[in-house]
């Protein structure tokens, strides 16, 4: 599938020379704006895989200004395409962590390198991201212990710990089952009991108050019983 980039460029010349090279090498221009105003709001609605950006914008808001916009607002790549390279700008440029600088006139090849590194470094820090979010550290006999969290079948209240249920290991961790709730803070765990935690990726069936995963029978507490079958896809 084609990747959507967005033109933020204030001479139509060079813009549309930007559009044919960009369509000529396979991607899609979804949008150009000659101001930071109008970018703004056709990011917001278009949202982009990656945004090629001039410095130099007609309107009050220069394209500096614009790329520490898209920063607090948007989580998409952007490229500074400009003429302007001396040592102020250059310094101005960094401190908005750009995901490239191509100097004009620009060449297609060039143009067509920046925004393949440009969306290959996002893509692999989305990734990175979402590895981090999924994954926490436990002590075990004092060593740390990484556990992901797709590897978690159930977690089971036991006195005044938790009892973690891996689909290879056991883990019994000092914290109650409630804490254990607001510890990992994700959808996909759900309490049926108040004994249970479930990871509901990890359901094999239900059958009469009972959920099995991995041959384990666990009992559906009535007070829980509604937000389970809300939290499931039934056909």
């Amino acid at each position: 599938m084609a990747k959507h980039i967005y033109i933020v460029e204030d001479e139509p010349l060079i813009s549309d020379s930007i559009a044919h090279a960009l369509e000529k090498e396979g991607y899609k221009v979804c949008g150009i704006a000659d101001n930071a105003k109008e970018a703004l709001y056709d990011i917001d609605e278009l949202q982009p895989d990656l945004i090629l950006l001039d410095i130099n914008l007609i309107g009050s808001i220069t394209g500096i200004e614009l790329a520490e916009k898209i920063n607090l607002k948007f989580k998409i790549p952007f490229i500074f395409l400009t003429s302007l390279s001396d040592e102020n700008t250059i310094n101005q440029v960094k401190k908005t962590n750009p995901s490239g600088f191509i100097s004009k006139p620009f060449n297609e090849t060039g143009l067509r390198s920046n925004i393949e590194i440009a969306l290959f470094k996002f893509t692999q820090k989305k990734e990175d991201e979402k590895l981090r979010q999924n994954t926490f550290f436990i002590k075990n006999k004092g060593e740390l212990i990484k556990i992901n969290k797709t590897e978690i079948n159930y977690i089971e209240a036991y006195d005044n710990y938790s009892k973690l249920i891996c689909e290879k290991k056991e883990y019994l961790l000092s914290f109650t089952l409630k804490s254990m709730c607001e510890k990992l803070a994700d959808k996909n765990f759900i309490r049926i009991h108040r004994s249970y935690l479930i990871n509901i990726n990890k359901i094999d069936s239900l059958f009469d108050g009972y959920v099995f995963i991995d041959h384990k029978k666990l009992p559906i507490g009535k007070s829980y019983k509604k937000g389970l079958m809300n939290s499931i896809s039934l056909l």
